[in-house]
Order: C-alpha cells, then structure tokens, then sequence
C-alpha cells in the first residue's frame, strides 16, 4: 500500500489581529492553494502568495467602527474550488481623533457639496479597485518632502464653516511653499495623473498588495500613468490646487480603499 502524501494543514498564523483607528495589520497565512481570499466586514481582499503560504494587509480607518470582528480566510485550487476555511479575529480599537474646525473662503465652499465627494469618492474607489500582485515596494516608505512639518496630522475630524463633523482627515498635511519637490515615498508604478475636484492636481502611485499612495493639491506633476518610479524619485511639485487654504502637501496612505495614517509607513516595513 503507497505511502500517502502528507499536506500541510491550512492555519492563520495571525491568532487575533489588532489594530488602531488609522493603522494596518499584517494576516499571515500558512498552507497549499493557489489562490487565498480573506472576508471581514462585508470586505473581501485577494491574499498574496509567500513563503508556504499567503498574506495580505488589513487598514483601519479613522472612523472604523470599534469592535471584535471575524474574517473568514478561504483557500483555493486552481479551478477556485474551496480547499479549507479558517476563521481568526480582527479586533479595532479606538483611536481618538481630535476635531480641526476649518474656515473656507466664500469661492472654495461650493466643494463642500455632497454631490461633489461622491464624485470623488467614486473615482478613487475605482483606481484603487485594481493592484500590482506583488509587493513593490521593499523598507519603510520615506517622507515625500524630507523634513517638512506636518501642519495637519491624519485623523483629525472636519468640521467646516461651523458645521456639523462631515469626516475626517485622510493624509497628513505637511508645510511646503508653492513648488516645492516631491518624492515618491516608495516604489511602484503611477496608477493616476488628473486633477480631482476636491484634492487637485494628484498623483497616485500603486505600491501592490493594496497599497497606494497619494500626493495632492499640486502644481504640476513630473510623471505618466503607467510609469515605474523608484523610491525617492522626483513625482511632483506642491502647490495649493483643489480644496485648499494655502500651499502644503497632502500625503495618503490607502490599503485596499482604506485611507490610514501614513506615518508609521515610515517606521518599519510592512509586509510578509
């Protein structure tokens, strides 16, 4: 009688995630498949291949609802037919986000209308609805504009011109002059080159695994869609277009159409 093949039982690696409003945290998944799936939420992310197993990133905005959440991770054959399901948990803890209460001119309130982030909302969900398959980038990202001040963490609910909360702050604002440089704060590939009607002139690069970044209200900008750039190359230049008070950058992070707090980005490399 022939030895049977031994398979490697499918386990999360991960027992329990926890993460902060404004953070990410890293699923581990060990077993055989060619494809990996993870639901939480109502959410569903494609998982990447590594080592003996997959992995994906999990964000959590500022205004995530706190709380014990299940995801369910779903491996599969070739064909996509179900392998193995294992379940862990995802737990958000609360932040506590300050209120920024925010004076515009009279010509800039017309972008406060809901018509007009919708507009918005629905153009960076679709370009964020696609990425690499790969990581690309490789150590912590690094500050777009080396030693600028951030003027306007992440995080901070919005109140403008006296109204109620209508959201939160989805990147942090650093302090520039009108056309100062800006640098990619990682490797990848440039997935948008537009004006938006709220953030400007943008640029957003795609990093892989779900990963974005953003770059906003510029001046002008020194790359193409499609474009590979390395990290510290030459994107773009700072300026105050869209909806803004003055000159600054604003710098996001985004994990599977999620914005997050990009700075501790810079702290470590997140990944497998």
């Amino acid at each position: 009688m022939p030895t049977p093949t031994w398979t490697p039982r499918p386990f999360v690696q991960s027992d329990g995630l926890v993460v902060a409003q404004g953070g990410v945290a890293v699923l581990r998944v060990i077993g055989a498949g060619d494809s990996a799936s993870a639901t939480y939420k109502g959410r569903t992310i494609e998982l990447l291949q590594a080592p003996a197993g997959f992995w994906g990133v999990i964000g959590a905005e500022a205004t995530e609802e706190v709380g014990q959440f299940s995801i369910a991770v779903t491996l599969r054959d070739a064909g996509g037919n179900v392998l193995e399901e294992r379940r862990t948990t995802l737990s958000v803890s609360p932040t506590g986000y300050p209120v920024e209460y925010i004076t515009l001119p009279p010509d800039q309130s017309g972008l406060l209308g809901p018509d007009v982030g919708a507009q918005e909302e629905a153009l960076r969900q679709q370009m964020f609805a696609t990425s690499s398959t790969e990581k690309l980038w490789s150590g912590p990202f690094t500050y777009p504009v080396p030693g600028a001040p951030i003027n306007s963490p992440y995080g901070q609910l919005r109140s403008y011109n006296g109204g109620p909360i209508s959201g939160f702050h989805h990147g942090a604002d650093l302090g520039v002059a009108e056309g100062t440089a800006v640098y990619a704060a990682a490797t990848g590939r440039v997935a948008f080159v537009a004006a938006m009607p709220i953030r400007g002139n943008s640029v957003v690069i795609d990093h892989g695994a779900g990963v974005f970044s953003g770059y906003h209200h510029l001046s002008s900008v020194a790359v193409a869609v499609g474009q590979y750039v390395s990290q510290g190359n030459l994107i773009a230049y700072s300026g105050a277009s869209g909806l803004a008070t003055g000159p600054h950058l604003h710098w996001e992070v985004i994990v599977h159409g999620l914005s997050v707090d990009p700075v501790p980005w810079t702290y470590e490399d997140i990944g497998p």
